[in-house]
């Protein structure tokens, strides 16, 4: 039927329960393999909010770990479809707040093709130099920061947001990472604040950031803002702690993990990022987008997450039925990436009432939750239709080049990506190369 209920369902607000969300947003133990299948309250400035307006947002997880066994490397990134990457993961000490970039080789020492290895000075290369040279070459590309993922907020490790001083830290050391690697700003991926002293250490944690963050602009003379979004979940239990309101003050993005509504934490099968629907499980993505706005969010600052891989379910009669075992999957076990999928003999079935689709192999009985092109389109319609700020995809690693790309699919209905241009002034960098915008200075 399409979205014959956009309009009803937009106002319309429903309960969500827990979902067990976002370990998918983590760095595999074996990232290095070979795939097993290849194929404040201060606002922004008024410059900002006028820009941005003209276009939607178009962001994409880019991970460091993504570069060995995917072997996808920053030249394969398709910027045409793109407004924001986001550069994933860096971690934190619980006990400082002191961040900390997770892979040197691949952060800061990678030699690419055009790399010179006798050039004078101190200069950085990996994949953020070449991150960099993306935004010279086209500066309506935002690259932030991403802080977290499932992996880096085990353990206690923001445990430190109830602590001033140690937020103190992580806001000194994020200005310092924006201005030695020439970031945009920086994503906080938080998964999850399990008490109201975490929920409101990490809003006044993003309340100083932003002034922080304006502070900075301010003394270089840049009109821009810095920017900052927070990655939160779409289940109830793991949203349930933040102080959305004062979070929606210092914020410029709110980018929902609106995927991972199914998995091997159920005894049965189902969708894992449904728009509507989610009978079984509780969830679904228009109640999430309606919490956050009934909660005190801006419509037009939410991203809704969209997933660049599958879930899998093997020995299963269908879907709502139950299983037994997840499969291998592409890079890790339970998951295949997008670009694989459908695998082959496998049927693909698309509920365009749920706006959710699923593949199934009758040969071998397996069931594949993911999203194809016509429903992430319909996603996009509903992000049109509901005046959200754009489209948010976990991770770009996996996703298809050409016109069955999911991103590419989700900017050609979004239309005008945001033309807010990125930051190139960091007088301050430690690296000769980013004071110096690759010798262009």
């Amino acid at each position: 039927m399409g979205f014959k209920h956009t309009l009803l369902l937009c106002i319309a607000c429903f309960a969500v329960v827990a979902v067990n969300a976002t370990a998918v947003m983590r760095r595999p133990d074996n990232y290095k393999d070979t795939p097993a299948t290849t194929n404040s309250n201060t606002t922004l400035e008024a410059r900002d909010l006028e820009e941005r307006h003209k276009g939607k947002a178009s962001v994409a997880y880019f991970t460091n770990w993504g570069i060995y066994g995917a072997n996808f490397q920053p030249q394969d990134i398709v910027t045409d479809s793109l407004s924001h990457i986001l550069y994933s993961f860096a971690d934190v000490d619980p006990w400082s707040g002191a961040i900390r970039l997770t892979d040197s080789w691949a952060d800061e020492e990678k030699h690419y093709d055009g790399d010179s290895w006798t050039e004078r000075g101190t200069n950085l290369y990996g994949c953020l130099k070449q991150l960099y040279l993306i935004k010279l070459a086209n500066r309506k590309i935002k690259v932030l920061l991403s802080i977290g993922g499932w992996t880096y907020s085990q353990a206690g490790h923001f445990a430190f947001v109830t602590s001033e001083s140690s937020r103190a830290t992580f806001v000194s050391t994020a200005v310092t990472l924006i201005e030695d690697y020439g970031f945009d700003g920086i994503d906080l991926d938080f998964e999850y604040p399990a008490n109201s002293a975490e929920g409101q250490g990490f809003a006044d944690l993003f309340t100083e950031l932003r002034t922080a963050f304006d502070n900075l602009a301010n003394s270089k003379g840049d009109k821009t803002s810095y920017q900052l979004s927070a990655a939160v979940a779409a289940g109830s239990n793991n949203y349930a702690n933040l102080v959305v309101p004062q979070m929606n003050a210092a914020l410029t993005y709110w980018n929902l993990m609106s995927y991972d509504y199914s998995g091997d934490w159920l005894d049965y099968t189902d969708n894992q990022a449904n728009l509507y629907g989610g009978a079984r499980t509780g969830v679904s993505t228009d109640a999430a987008v309606q919490h956050f706005i009934s909660a005190g969010a801006d419509a037009w600052k939410i991203n809704m997450g969209i997933p660049l891989y599958g879930r899998i379910f093997e020995n299963t009669d269908g879907l709502g039925a139950s299983y037994s075992g997840i499969g291998a999957g592409t890079l890790e076990s339970g998951i295949y990436s997008y670009n694989v999928l459908p695998v082959g003999g496998a049927q693909v079935f698309e509920n365009t009432d749920d706006v959710s689709s699923y593949s199934y192999d009758w040969s071998c009985r397996e069931l594949v939750s993911y999203d194809t092109p016509n429903i992430v389109a319909l996603k996009a319609k509903y992000i049109n239709d509901c005046g959200l700020a754009g489209s948010m995809f976990w991770e770009l690693s996996t996703d298809k080049v050409g016109s069955e790309s999911l991103v590419g699919t989700a900017a050609g209905v979004l239309g005008t990506l945001d033309t807010t241009k990125n930051h190139i002034n960091y007088p301050n960098s430690k690296w000769d190369n980013i004071r110096s915008n690759m010798g262009q200075w």
